[in-house]
């Protein structure tokens, strides 16, 4: 399968948890936000180029789902996508807890910033104490279902190639 299709794939299965299982399930009448974890996922695995590409889509994607104008969540899962994978190159830690607090403050900020885009065209009434519970929830909600989103994401937008490349132990010499 090519990598484009892996996207595809992935895209369209998160497009149909969000809408039937995931929309189900809700506290405080929010929900788990897939596509969105989908879109940071990629940027962090998939660096700053693939990752604007499979968040913009995702985005498309929420839009064609929802009651929004289409591009208010491409809008913001791009540049999302983008700054998650620069982040992620210049940390210097990487270990579970750190990453997983990030994912949780990605997410919180992807559902802030939805929130404010949708206020901005008059679509909601924006209440700072309303914004933030609902961002929190979210983001907690979304956690639970992190650990095989992060595996099909990365399977995905690697296109099957390996994460790692260690030049030195493949027996590719370096010339003195």
């Amino acid at each position: 399968m090519t990598g484009r299709l892996r996207v595809v794939a992935i895209l369209l299965t998160a497009m149909t948890a969000q809408v039937t299982v995931f929309e189900e399930i809700r506290i405080n009448g929010v929900s788990v936000e897939l596509l969105l974890m989908v879109s940071i996922l990629s940027g962090f695995h998939g660096g700053p180029h693939r990752g604007a590409v499979v968040a913009f889509c995702a985005g498309l994607l929420q839009d064609s789902v929802t009651a929004t104008p289409m591009g208010l969540h491409a809008l913001v899962y791009a540049p999302l996508a983008v700054a998650t994978s620069h982040l992620e190159v210049r940390l210097a830690r990487s270990t579970w807890p750190f990453l997983a607090a990030g994912l949780a403050v990605a997410m919180a900020v992807g559902v802030l910033a939805t929130m404010l885009a949708g206020g901005l065209f008059g679509l909601h009434e924006v209440d700072a104490a309303g914004l933030a519970r609902t961002a929190v929830v979210a983001s907690l909600m979304s956690m639970a279902v992190a650990a095989p989103t992060s595996r099909a994401v990365r399977w995905a937008v690697t296109g099957g190639l390996p994460i790692d490349v260690d030049v030195r132990g493949s027996g590719v010499e370096s010339r003195g």
